[in-house]
């Protein structure tokens, strides 16, 4: 990129070093800003793997619901890969600039850099915290759904449980017969 990428370098080196320690930044904030969006990417993947399972969930269709719990665990690995690759390119960051790597957050590198990073930047932190919201909201929404499906059981099996013990039998028409032994189905299928 241009000279002047960086607001402020810390450095006791020549006007020759500091070149090279720009472009060697300017390298690590592509690397960054490429990191970033392919998390974001997989993140949107994961929200939108999530959706689709409240809709298996409450369709009660389990074989898909089974193979989107596959295919997150590999999206959470992918961003899980994109995160160790960005902790990296972050202490490089953090080692040229001169700061510590726990105080160097995007929103903090945004203000240390000229654009067209600080808006890229900018923009990311954004859509990050948009993001984050959403999976805020899908997690409360998902353990609301799966707190009254797991209700709804109880109250079936309560109901079932307290049928066996009143020695309650159903006949082949539905019906419902006090019978003399322990609650269960009569058929005529033997």
């Amino acid at each position: 990129m241009s000279a002047g990428f960086v607001k402020e370098v810390r450095t006791n080196s020549g006007s020759q070093e500091y070149g090279l320690i720009e472009n060697r930044i300017d390298d690590l904030m592509e690397s960054l800003l490429e990191i970033l969006y392919n998390e974001l990417s997989q993140y949107r993947i994961l929200i939108d793997m999530l959706f689709e399972q409240r809709d298996c969930f409450s369709e009660g269709n389990i074989q898909n619901f089974e193979e989107i719990i596959k295919k997150q665990g590999t999206t959470i690995l992918k961003i899980k890969t994109l995160e160790e690759a960005r902790k990296s390119v972050v202490l490089q960051l953090s080692q040229l600039l001169n700061i510590p790597q726990e105080g160097l957050s995007l929103s903090k590198l945004a203000d240390l850099v000229n654009q067209p990073y600080d808006k890229r930047l900018s923009e990311i932190c954004d859509e990050i915290q948009s993001i984050i919201g959403e999976l805020e909201n899908i997690k409360e929404s998902n353990a609301y759904i799966i707190k009254h499906a797991l209700h709804y059981v109880s109250g079936v099996l309560k109901i079932f449980a307290s049928s066996y013990k009143q020695n309650i039998k159903y006949s082949n028409n539905g019906q419902l017969e006090q019978g003399d032994g322990k609650g269960k189905f009569v058929s005529s299928w033997g």
